[in-house]
């Protein structure tokens, strides 16, 4: 049961996405003086129809556990800071609030990353449809700074987290009220892990791609333009001996140090400190 609700977690964020990027514009074609002028307005005309599905999976997969979760022995859980409230399936309320609940937090990993890619991208125009996707996901805000973007982030962050700690102490998974004032920061810095890793992740593509040809794809550009980017801060130190770049593998390093500093235990730590 982890297993397909992973997988049906990933095939609701693919719905976010596809609805969210119906409304990138239509691109400009190269030249149509020879053809009928391109038709403006949106991709998909009807991309609301991505969004009607991922309705109906979080509902429907929310049925299908109140139906075959009991027989399975499946009682699936959340970690929160102090405990992980478990969500007995055999109680549809409970099933659809994990099932809501779970994939909010997917989400909001989602929104950290395309912060990310969003201060990663290039400044200068290009031919690529990459840096309108982009745009399309965070709607209004999708041409503003990428400032922007990290604080609707941490506001959808925030927003997740005080629904899932509401939602919980109403259906009684909780066995004491939840202190927000302590509860929201933590969890909101945990959320942050996801954009860590893609950053590790980035780092080390970017180290294969140094060393190792793999042709002149799109994808390895942007990796490599994201890879520069990110260690913009390191090129000062001028670490390079030889022909060796040492800055991605400090890079790295330093990235899993941050990541390392973002555990909850250590987060507590700090919070529970005497002023």
């Amino acid at each position: 049961m982890e297993w397909l609700h992973l997988i049906l977690n990933l095939a609701a964020l693919l719905l976010w996405m596809h609805w969210r990027a119906g409304t990138m514009p239509r691109p400009k074609p190269a030249n149509h003086m020879l053809g009928p002028a391109p038709k403006l307005g949106p991709v998909m005309r009807h991309s609301w129809v991505f969004l009607l599905g991922l309705l109906a999976l979080l509902g429907l997969r929310a049925v299908f556990y109140h139906q075959f979760g009991p027989g399975l022995n499946w009682v699936p859980s959340l970690e929160l800071l102090n405990e992980s409230p478990h969500f007995r399936s055999d109680h549809f309320n409970r099933a659809l609030a994990y099932s809501v609940l779970s994939f909010g937090r997917w989400m909001v990993a989602l929104y950290f990353c395309l912060a990310l890619l969003s201060t990663l991208r290039p400044k200068t125009e290009s031919d690529s449809q990459w840096p309108a996707f982009l745009d399309a996901q965070f709607g209004w805000l999708g041409r503003w700074p990428a400032f922007t973007h990290w604080m609707a982030a941490l506001a959808l962050a925030g927003a997740v987290q005080f629904g899932e700690v509401k939602w919980t102490e109403s259906l009684g998974l909780v066995s004491q009220p939840i202190d927000l004032a302590s509860h929201l920061p933590v969890m909101m810095a945990l959320d942050l892990r996801a954009a860590v890793y893609l950053m590790m992740g980035l780092l080390v593509l970017y180290l294969l791609n140094s060393y190792i040809y793999f042709g002149e794809k799109t994808f390895w550009q942007n990796v490599d333009s994201s890879g520069r980017r990110l260690l913009t801060p390191l090129r000062p130190l001028r670490l390079v001996v030889g022909k060796i770049d040492l800055a991605p593998m400090l890079g790295i390093g330093l990235a899993y140090g941050f990541n390392l500093l973002l555990q909850q235990e250590q987060l507590m730590r700090w919070i529970s400190q005497p002023a």
